[in-house]
């Protein structure tokens, strides 16, 4: 890329809501995320970029049980990302650094509590994030990650774009489409088509029959709805964004249902 990191991400502070309903068969769970991000250039000539985040919220209330602060803890160490920008996509440049962050917090989760829930986001945590490839992949499979990059796209010259979409807690999607950028309203959007339906569906199935869920296949097919759609307003010539919109929606019939929204704002 040519444009300076300036150029791409000048100093931003936004606001995410990130909103998901998951539906198997009757059963429904609901969650609602709020929190700021922070994204400024890092050193100057370095290339790099510095993401933070703070205030997060769940179902507009602060943090205020054992396990919903656990999880965050691991979570907070992730913070701040330094990444750099490669053909339009991040790469994360302090994953040691990361590394580091983690293993202190587990020290210090582990000081204040114990038991078989601990125990199990702890390895749930550590098993997603063992390696450093794991470790890069989780933090960009983040979706407030995945819309920031969709950002970088105004200013890719290719308009066929691939992308993935972790669909929480069956798998992760695959997606491709072309990026429609108008200059003149500096609005880019993106409504690509699922690339890997068949998986997605055998990763439902699989998810709900480890878990014991009350749903029957007595089909021989079973049609799959996927959706995707993602909007972009532009602050001006940079990347900045003054507000972004992605929402997926992924439906089996009766059987499973999932609506992700994630919005972004300039605060």
């Amino acid at each position: 890329m040519t444009s300076s990191v300036s150029d791409i991400f000048p100093t931003s502070t936004y606001t995410v809501q990130d909103k998901c309903t998951v539906k198997f068969g009757q059963e429904q769970h609901q969650a609602q995320l709020s929190y700021t991000l922070y994204v400024e250039p890092g050193k100057k000539d370095t290339g790099e970029i510095l993401i933070n985040r703070s205030n997060l919220k769940v179902n507009n209330q602060k943090i205020d049980t054992k396990f919903l602060e656990v999880s965050n803890n691991y979570m907070e160490a992730l913070f701040p990302l330094v990444c750099k920008i490669n053909k339009y996509q991040f790469s994360i440049e302090n994953i040691e650094e990361i590394r580091n962050r983690i293993r202190k917090a587990d020290v210090a989760i582990h000081d204040l509590y114990n038991g078989e829930a601990i125990d199990h986001i702890s390895t749930h945590f550590f098993t997603a994030t063992q390696t450093d490839e794991k470790l890069t992949s989780f933090i960009r499979q983040l979706h407030f990650m995945k819309v920031l990059e969709y950002g970088l796209q105004k200013f890719n010259p290719k308009k066929q774009y691939e992308t993935s979409w972790k669909v929480l807690p069956v798998g992760t999607t695959e997606w491709k489409g072309d990026i429609q950028y108008q200059k003149d309203k500096n609005i880019l959007s993106f409504e690509p088509k699922i690339d890997n339906a068949q998986d997605i569906m055998n990763d439902i199935i699989r998810y709900i029959h480890k878990h014991d869920y009350y749903v029957s296949f007595d089909e021989e097919s079973l049609p799959l709805y996927a959706d995707f759609q993602n909007t972009i307003n532009y602050t001006g010539k940079t990347g900045r964004i003054k507000e972004a919109e992605v929402s997926v929606c992924i439906e089996a019939e009766d059987k499973f249902y999932y609506l992700q929204t994630i919005t972004i704002e300039t605060k």
